[in-house]
């Protein structure tokens, strides 16, 4: 049942520790209880810019902003807690952070606002487009049913001159950084580049991993399958990111068991990369 609310009342504020079981509430009500938003509590909470919306002495949504490398400010974790959705706490929370993100602009001019969604994540993109957001990058993402089997890879330092395949964006997981020298730390930290007999890849993110193709796919695709387990639990699926310059691979991506989610017709660009200058 949803309840009725005050938008006046609220109150957008900075996360502390106590909201810790709001928050957790919150992710229950997501993704049908997957959300990730659990195992990143910790850190985020420890971060600068985590923020929550306050209405009558409860946490009710929250939204994370980042400083990632190359003067960008990275909004993710837009949430709201399910029986106060669809009454305007979203584009509150949004239109706070704008005018949060402007002060941090106004200090660094070169400040770009960027985030990473699902192309069907309606609500957020219509919300992002008016303020101003732009698509300036798509990627496509497929999902893996796991495999039993696990052999480890030979784990390998991190190269930026592996990224070839991402001339602009680098996913990492569902953030994606630059492509420029600066986010080499910022990978470092949140990845693991790794070597099969046949290529080289990106386990990337910092909870939910996912493997990052960094060439076309080789031709024993089967072969690679027990080597992306080894950063999973047997049997555990996962996403595989793709590069839309390997868009013609995808049939043979499809014959190994690498779906889109939503069983998509034509090939599209699932995840997107929007930017506001």
């Amino acid at each position: 049942m949803k309840a009725s609310l005050n938008l006046a009342e609220c109150i957008i504020r900075l996360a502390t520790e106590a909201d810790t079981d709001d928050l957790l509430a919150i992710a229950r009500g997501i993704w049908g209880g997957s959300d990730y938003l659990p195992k990143l509590l910790p850190r985020w909470l420890s971060e600068p810019y985590f923020f929550v919306c306050e209405y009558e002495g409860r946490a009710i949504a929250c939204i994370k902003l980042s400083m990632f490398p190359d003067h960008v400010l990275w909004f993710e974790g837009l949430r709201v807690l399910n029986r106060f959705q669809g009454m305007g706490v979203a584009s509150l929370m949004n239109r706070e952070m704008f005018r949060f993100a402007a002060k941090l602009q106004a200090k660094d001019p070169l400040l770009s606002f960027e985030f990473c969604t699902y192309y069907q994540n309606v609500e957020s993109l219509h919300l992002t487009r008016k303020q101003g957001f732009k698509q300036v990058q798509g990627f496509y993402a497929l999902d893996k049913h796991g495999v039993k089997r696990q052999t480890k890879p030979v784990i390998i330092d991190v190269d930026m001159s592996q990224f070839r395949a991402y001339p602009s964006y680098i996913p990492c997981g569902w953030q994606t950084v630059h492509n420029c020298p600066e986010s080499l730390n910022f990978l470092k930290e949140r990845a693991v580049m790794f070597q099969t007999p046949q290529a080289m890849y990106l386990a990337g993110g910092i909870t939910e991993r996912c493997i990052i193709l960094l060439s076309p796919p080789p031709k024993n695709l089967q072969a690679e399958l027990a080597y992306f387990q080894y950063f999973f639990s047997p049997f555990k699926h996962y996403v595989l990111i793709v590069p839309t310059q390997f868009k013609r691979y995808l049939p043979s991506l499809h014959k190994a068991g690498f779906k889109f989610w939503d069983k998509e017709s034509k090939p599209v660009e699932n995840m997107l990369v929007l930017k506001k200058d």
